[in-house]
């Protein structure tokens, strides 16, 4: 009976969580910032974009978590790594979605790689299981594969497309594909301090979402975020805290119906 409500539950709530489960908005600091993460570059590049992972700066590592409107078994945990290379950077990443009765798992390792001062490309390999307990399990391999570029100082372009291929779970689910994404968009950095971020993100047979969002570098040790997606219509708000290589993210995503999304991130960079 249990696992059935757990079943229930996911079923009512689909709509809200169809693109929430990690497939694209990994870190508190995306998640403060209206999940916008198409253009930012931090750990969860190796997640978010593939072609902004071309540009970090430092090999770093990456935990995040959140409670999706507060409600039992709808848990999503992040992992990352971004190592840099003089051939490129390198990333792995693992994704947890639910609980024991339900849950989703996608791992994947990646690569990105500078094709020019201003231009970044970048690919991943996935691979994503699908748990029902004491029912079934399935898996399936896909991809998914991004860009950045920058054609002036202050702006910043990405886009990305994940399971391209429209891969299915397998024989246990036959019927289940997973999401197919496209996401692109733009930031506007005006100083050090700001970032303006906006994007669309187009998930197959569903409308178009916007994300937006905003970061203000306060002061060294803090910066301030918040943010907007529609369909449905979220308000989000977050902040970070650097100590030398750590940043401690907190964020938060309301629903005017379904409540509170808390969620918290932990990153380090090695110097």
């Amino acid at each position: 009976m249990k696992q059935l409500c757990t079943l229930l539950l996911i079923g009512i709530t689909s709509t809200y969580i169809s693109a929430q489960v990690g497939y694209n908005n990994a870190g508190s600091r995306s998640n403060g910032m209206g999940d916008a993460s198409v253009t930012l570059t931090d750990v969860y590049s190796v997640m978010n974009n593939q072609g902004t992972l071309a540009f970090i700066e430092h090999t770093a590592v990456g935990l995040s978590a959140q409670n999706i409107f507060g409600l039992e078994g709808l848990n999503i945990f992040n992992g990352a790594a971004a190592i840099k290379t003089k051939s490129g950077n390198f990333g792995i990443s693992a994704n947890y979605f639910g609980d024991e009765n339900y849950n989703q798992l996608k791992a994947g390792i990646a690569y990105g790689r500078k094709l020019g001062e201003n231009f970044g490309a970048g690919i991943q390999l996935d691979y994503v299981s699908t748990n029902v307990n004491e029912l079934d399990q399935a898996g399936a391999i896909t991809f998914e594969a991004g860009i950045k570029y920058s054609p002036y100082k202050k702006l910043q372009v990405g886009a990305r497309v994940f399971n391209p291929i429209r891969a299915k779970l397998g024989d246990a689910f036959a019927e289940e594909e997973l999401p197919a994404l496209f996401n692109l968009g733009l930031s506007y950095v005006p100083s050090d301090k700001i970032i303006l971020a906006i994007e669309g993100e187009q998930q197959l047979d569903a409308d178009l979402r916007i994300k937006s969002g905003i970061e203000y570098h306060i002061i060294d040790a803090l910066y301030l975020r918040g943010g907007y997606m529609s369909n449905p219509s979220i308000l989000t708000a977050g902040a970070g805290i650097k100590l030398k290589g750590f940043y401690f993210d907190f964020a938060a995503q309301f629903h005017q119906q379904l409540g509170f999304t808390p969620g918290i991130g932990l990153q380090y960079e090695l110097n």
